[in-house]
């Protein structure tokens, strides 16, 4: 029986983007792979080997460069093991940082005359300088539109210059604040600066700043994220995370590490640095992992589909929006909250909810969801804190069974609630060892009609009970019997030949009696089936053999030519008194080898007495005959020719002759512009199944350039 419901939904990425979100990866998000933490790295690292590492980088084609301390520059192409040594022009060789950008590499030097300028990705051709008058630049960071960041100090104060591409500055935001600065960098998703420098106490800070400038939004001590961290490297994919290069220091002995954090400043792992490769000179993200230069080289973390058993538990969590719930006559507001979600083996997926039926209440928490002047983590931090509000309503835990590739429903019950207003938290953990969570899709359903209204009216009342077992075990019913429902309405889906699965195609195909086999492409099936109606209503035409061809081999110019010489041409007829004649081409028939009398000019050998029955028709061997051209390609001809000549047989009369030719494209085309005239080159020579005889030829023996060179005006360069 189908229930009717109503539901909040969150699966696209802006539904998503309405709710609260901690350490949510948003790279998996917009990819479409729904809510989940932040991909961990793994822990044992590739090492590029350089004397000392400085200033790395991932280049828009997907390139690491960086330069060691001999001032050259090494370059780790895409898809290559090992990188080559490039020399490197004055300002690459010592430099201090360098950004990528959509227009190219931006450089910043060192030592007392640290210039900036931007070079050609490829080349390493300096294209233009930075005009920044007498400011000593601190440090650089990627902007939007191929442009920069750059931190300088003016007046005892701190200053971003938005430098354009050309290197005119544009734009200058002041950051106040912090009492020194290390380095900056810029995310460009939350539009947000982000300092190290240090306070009034000389401690390391991080310090965020609106785009916009002014005073730090918030800032957060260093020391506490890793026993006693100290950093001297900050860097950042330029979107999502932070990356932060230091050492931590105990009791017994310095530790190098680097310190990952999302936007809003928390801590999603420590990646600990080997001795052999401290201090940490500079980082930068990676295609999901970060880059690390030390003195031993370039360490390359990679991300990781599970977390490092080292490695601390991987989490993230939501908050939706309030959610209302209208009255109703019985006082029902809520029904379940559902959660597809993949849980592999180690993975806990946790639902809580709040609810209240105080306007007052409503709008105070709105309104602190709402606040941007706080992170959003500390936004549902606050939440989460409020006393007595949230109840955890259900705890799932995964299993391999639970691991497949298809999202599973999780479902909680939430008709025991009669608030109006609801808001739901879910957290995804991952322990240890354990791969990555997702969650797809969230519903949030609230009542139309429900299973219990078809109750006899005694049993009914157990609507209103608080753990009645009936109401339970109907709620059990409600949530299984969903997915049948959502089975059959989806069942029209099935027969669309639009968004049918390619095992259904076939068996639609043989219900209708289409002509078909099984190893027709997609693409083709489907058309087929969109023609149903036309090849049943012209089968056994030439309309219905024009359809199937047509359907599969749509185009224009069109890939095939059907030819009925009977219908096309005619026979000839002899002009007379009565008859004009006919126009050529024409058929030309004659008396049958059998026809022949026996007088001088009987050839033997050619000649034979007729069969009883048989007819003396001078045309008959010429009736009934149909030639049908192919233009296809050799790739082409291998796939279609093991059931084109059946198909075709399906849909012409049986009394019907088919001759089936495979040809060039050249073939189809006339002199006429009718759209299959092409003016193109001759076709490159080459042997091979679709070498073309008498267009291609190869070159003569021993041709070379003269000595004047090519003929050619135009100049080589």
């Amino acid at each position: 029986m189908s229930v009717p419901l109503r539901a909040y939904r969150f699966a696209t990425e802006n539904q998503w983007k309405a709710c609260l979100q901690v350490q949510v990866d948003p790279a998996a998000l917009d990819g479409g792979q729904g809510v989940g933490p932040f991909a961990p790295l793994s822990l044992t690292p590739v090492l590029h080997k350089s004397i000392g590492a400085f200033a790395p980088v991932v280049t828009r084609t997907g390139d690491i460069l960086w330069r060691d301390g001999e001032r050259r520059l090494h370059r780790l192409s895409r898809g290559e093991e090992k990188a080559e040594t490039l020399l490197a022009p004055i300002d690459l060789g010592c430099a201090q940082r360098i950004v990528s950008t959509t227009r190219g590499l931006w450089v910043l030097g060192e030592g007392k005359d640290r210039t900036i300028a931007r070079y050609e990705a490829e080349s390493f051709t300096r294209i233009v300088d930075a005009e920044l008058a007498d400011l000593d630049p601190i440090d650089i960071a990627a902007a939007e539109r191929g442009g920069l960041w750059v931190l300088v100090e003016s007046e005892g104060h701190w200053q971003a210059h938005r430098v354009n591409p050309a290197g005119g500055v544009r734009r200058v935001v002041t950051l106040d604040g912090p009492q020194s600065a290390l380095g900056f960098v810029f995310l460009r998703r939350s539009k947000r600066f982000v300092l190290l420098g240090e306070d009034h106490a000389g401690h390391h800070r991080l310090y965020w700043f609106a785009e916009s400038g002014g005073a730090a939004l918030f800032s957060l001590p260093v020391a506490p994220m890793h026993l006693g961290f100290s950093a001297r490297a900050l860097g950042s994919d330029s979107r999502d995370r932070l990356f932060l290069g230091g050492r931590d220091s105990d009791e017994c002995c310095h530790q190098a590490a680097v310190v990952v954090l999302d936007a809003d400043g928390n801590v999603l792992m420590v990646v600990p640095i080997d001795a052999a490769d401290a201090p940490v000179h500079g980082v930068a993200g990676a295609n999901g992992g970060v880059l690390v230069a030390g003195a031993r080289g370039l360490l390359q973390y990679t991300a990781s589909a599970s977390v490092p058993d080292s490695a601390s538990p991987a989490h993230c969590s939501i908050i939706t929006p309030v959610l209302f719930s209208p009255d109703r006559e019985d006082g029902r507001r809520w029904l379940r909250v559902e959660a597809e979600s993949q849980l592999p083996e180690g993975t806990t997926l946790d639902i809580a909810v709040g609810s209240t039926d105080d306007i007052a209440i409503r709008n105070r928490l709105r309104d602190l969801a709402d606040d941007a002047s706080m992170t959003k983590s500390g936004r549902a931090s606050r939440l989460l804190a409020e006393p007595e509000f949230w109840r955890p309503i259900g705890v799932f835990h995964g299993t391999s069974a639970s691991a497949s590739e298809t999202p599973a429903p999780f479902a909680a019950k939430l008709y025991p609630i009669r608030d109006r207003f609801l808001w739901l938290s879910v957290t995804l953990t991952a322990a240890p060892g354990a791969q990555l969570p997702r969650m797809t899709a969230l519903r949030v359903l609230y009542p139309g009609r429900t299973l219990m209204e078809h109750l006899p009216a005694i049993y009914q009342r157990e609507e209103s009970r608080p753990d009645s077992f009936l109401r339970n075990f109907i709620g059990v019913l409600e949530a299984t019997t969903q997915g049948i429902d959502a089975r059959i309405a989806s069942m029209g889906s099935l027969v669309n030949p639009d968004t049918a699965p390619l095992p259904w195609l076939d068996f639609i195909a043989r219900w209708l009696g289409l002509p078909w086999d099984d190893a027709l492409g997609a693409a083709q099936k489907r058309a087929l089936i969109h023609r149903a109606a036309d090849l049943a209503r012209q089968r056994g035409t030439r309309a219905g053999l024009d359809t199937l061809l047509e359907s599969l081999m749509p185009g224009t110019p069109r890939k095939f030519r059907i030819t009925d010489e009977t219908a096309d041409f005619g026979f000839a007829m002899v002009g007379g008194l009565s008859c004009q004649g006919s126009s050529l081409p024409a058929l030309l028939g004659g008396r049958t080898r059998w026809a022949a009398e026996l007088d001088s000019r009987a050839v033997l050998g050619y000649m034979r007495l007729p069969c009883e029955g048989q007819l003396d028709d001078g045309v008959y061997q010429l009736t009934g005959r149909l030639r049908i051209e192919i233009a296809a390609t050799a790739a082409e001809r291998k796939a279609w020719e093991p059931w084109l000549q059946a198909l075709i047989a399906e849909v012409v009369p049986l009394n019907v002759r088919v001759a089936l030719r495979w040809v060039s494209e050249r073939a189809l085309r006339s002199d006429r512009m009718d759209g299959s005239l092409k003016l193109e080159d001759e076709p490159t020579a080459h042997l091979g199944t679709d070498a073309i005889t008498g267009l291609a030829r190869l070159p003569e023996r021993g041709a070379r350039l003269s000595s004047f060179g090519s003929a050619l005006t135009t100049r080589l360069h």
